[in-house]
């Protein structure tokens, strides 16, 4: 029991160990599909020692992750079974009276089942930021089909037994249910190593003899899975700095002499009004807000009808990644533009842009997590 409670605790303390306050980047990978393929071994609890029953195993399975927490997948495993059975040397056939233990058998054994995957590592900490390690859960039912039967059949002409089972006849399909788990490292975007270690609860004539018992058999697999169908990466844009080009020397200007001047009666000017309006953000949010701002900056468009304006997303430096402010950046530079699209405002007007966390507008860390609008 100690054990198990160690075991535990250390699963629990690597799926912490990178939490922290955002999750956007592990979200970004979901939903996707995946193929596993894995090698190992099972054995089969029985009247034999366990050790003897151990056989190799090989799996193939095909899944979908529908988010962070939750996965189905077709499991598919195989290979070679040994089975046992029940053998004393009180019997009148005296060459095998010397013998100790029981008699294997071996036949061949396909298992098919569908499972339910419960990633526990982004259920115990949703808000992580590291998905280097997965810790997985996994429940399933489906069928076995056995064939090759000649050892076995021959055995049980060839001994005599006290417990004589029963022979289980031609069927060759059971029942299988399911209960393991996985131990995924992910060593890439698209590709990540596991552990995977399952118990099975099999139809008692899954061995070819019934006992009115079911059988119960261990199974673990070394696997290989692939990836595919992720959402793809936002590469943040970085502003290209526009080049200096020096100006040639001014050519010398000839003076020439002045000509009458006729005056012109002074024509009224019309004084613009400048406009810049600044909208702030909290953590995580790109709304727009507050309503006034966005009402004078539409009174300043149909105002001046021919002028256009700047939309300038930005995001903080002190929070996040790169890639995320880029993202929030980009969201609420385009929401302004919405914004102001819906009150009437035409979207021939606006030039909109965003800079993420490479420009920084304040020297208040807060105050970045901003969108500044500027009348041209």
């Amino acid at each position: 029991m100690k054990r198990i409670m160690n075991i535990i605790a250390a699963v629990a303390l690597l799926t912490g160990v990178c939490t922290a306050a955002q999750a956007q980047e592990i979200e970004e990978n979901y939903p996707y599909s995946f193929i596993t393929v894995q090698g190992g071994a099972q054995s089969t609890f029985t009247n034999e020692k366990f050790t003897k029953l151990i056989t190799p195993q090989a799996a193939l399975s095909f899944g979908r992750y529908f988010n962070s927490k939750v996965g189905v997948r077709l499991h598919v495993q195989g290979w070679e079974v040994k089975g046992a059975l029940p053998y004393t040397s009180a019997t009148n056939d005296l060459k095998y009276s010397t013998r100790t233990g029981s008699p294997e058998y071996k036949f061949k054994a396909l298992t098919g089942d569908l499972d339910l995957l419960l990633n526990m590592s982004n259920i115990i900490a949703p808000h992580r930021t590291c998905g280097f390690f997965d810790w997985v859960l996994l429940a399933g039912f489906g069928v076995n089909y056995t064939w090759d039967f000649d050892e076995y059949k021959n055995m049980n002409r060839q001994f005599y037994y006290v417990q004589n089972p029963e022979p289980c006849g031609t069927k060759h399909s059971t029942f299988n249910t399911r209960v393991g788990t996985q131990f995924n490292f992910n060593v890439s975007r698209n590709f990540a190593i596991g552990i995977e270690i399952d118990g099975n609860c099999k139809n008692d004539e899954f061995n070819l003899k019934r006992n009115y018992n079911p059988d119960f058999q261990v199974s673990a697999f070394l696997g290989l899975t692939y990836k595919f169908g992720m959402k793809k990466k936002v590469v943040p844009v970085i502003p290209v700095e526009e080049e200096v080009v020096e100006q040639p020397a001014p050519i010398p200007v000839v003076k020439e002499e002045p000509k009458p001047v006729v005056k012109e009666e002074p024509k009224p000017v019309v004084k613009e009004e400048p406009l810049k309006e600044t909208f702030f953000y909290n953590i995580r949010l790109s709304d727009p807000d507050p309503e006034t701002t966005l009402n004078k900056i539409v009174a300043w468009c149909n105002k001046y009808p021919s002028k256009g304006i700047t939309i300038k997303g930005y995001a903080d430096k002190g929070t996040g990644t790169p890639a995320i402010n880029v993202k929030y950046a980009k969201q609420r530079a385009e929401k302004v533009a919405k914004a102001l699209q819906e009150k009437g405002i035409a979207a021939s007007r606006m030039d909109v842009s965003s800079y993420g966390d490479t420009v920084q507008p304040f020297s208040e860390n807060d105050r970045n997590r901003c969108v500044i609008v500027v009348g041209e």
